[in-house]
């Protein structure tokens, strides 16, 4: 028997409270999954996660403001892209799943505390700054870098000295198409890692997140995201906590069939 094609992906676009286009891409069939990817993507790094539900799930994958589909403004806080992810849920229709990986889990965990109408969120490691401030001087490193047009120097700092990624992993990732694309958007997540180290004095808006919540973690993955993934796990009341052993924070691309079955284990137990 051969295999089953995959399904059909169609775009689609809709306005934003200030007037910017947002984008995403869509695929499958069933109830609605938002997904709102992180700072170092666009929507498709989701497509073999959404490829492994779209026999289930209708799948729009939001292609945050900054990115390839979507429009920008020169305004840009966390209310700005609430407001756009609350945009896509209008499309998506009323008990959506909310997903959202990395800040794309902050946005998303946001749009929840907001009282967006969906039925369930998925966070896979919002790095909320539970143990202070991003490091300024790396800021200001990076800001520097970018004010220059050095995106590349850019992405090694924000790796080596925010994420704290090795030497080795550097070298590999440097080998990779991944490599450009994240340098290429160092303009548009510099601002995403401001409002990210602003959020130190306003952690608790978080706990005001009610909706049935799945936390996705990665086995090996730094100290920052387990305490960060922790501090959702004891401060919002309903939540399964899911971890991929051996995977870090990015196990949607390098194991999707996982990430795709705990969201699919979740989603049916509810």
């Amino acid at each position: 028997m051969a295999p089953e094609a995959p399904a059909p992906i169609e775009t689609g676009q809709t306005t934003s409270s200030d007037g910017t286009t947002i984008g995403w891409h869509r695929l499958g069939t069933g109830p609605a999954i938002v997904v709102v990817h992180g700072a170092l993507a666009t929507g498709e790094q989701f497509l073999p996660v959404a490829h492994a539900l779209a026999d289930e799930y209708t799948l729009f994958l939001v292609d945050r403001r900054g990115r390839p589909l979507s429009g920008d403004a020169e305004k840009h806080d966390l209310a700005t892209e609430v407001a756009d992810v609350q945009a896509v849920l209008a499309v998506a229709g009323p008990g959506a799943t909310l997903f959202g990986h990395s800040y794309g889990g902050i946005v998303s965990a946001a749009t929840a505390a907001a009282g967006a109408d969906i039925s369930a969120l998925v966070l896979y490691e919002p790095p909320l700054p539970v143990g202070g401030p991003l490091p300024e001087t790396a800021l200001a490193d990076i800001a520097a870098a970018v004010d220059s047009g050095d995106n590349d120097r850019a992405l090694t700092i924000f790796l080596s000295d925010v994420i704290h990624a090795p030497d080795a992993a550097l070298a590999d990732l440097r080998q990779t198409p991944m490599w450009a694309e994240w340098a290429a958007l160092a303009p548009v997540w510099l601002r995403e890692l401001r409002v990210t180290t602003a959020l130190v004095g306003d952690l608790d808006r978080f706990t005001a997140i009610r909706n049935r919540t799945l936390l996705l973690l990665g086995g090996a993955s730094p100290q920052h995201q387990i305490d960060a993934t922790g501090f959702l796990a004891e401060h919002v009341p309903d939540t399964t906590l899911v971890e991929f052993p051996g995977q870090e924070h990015f196990a949607h691309v390098s194991e999707p069939a996982a990430v795709a079955d705990a969201i699919r284990s979740f989603l049916r137990r509810g």
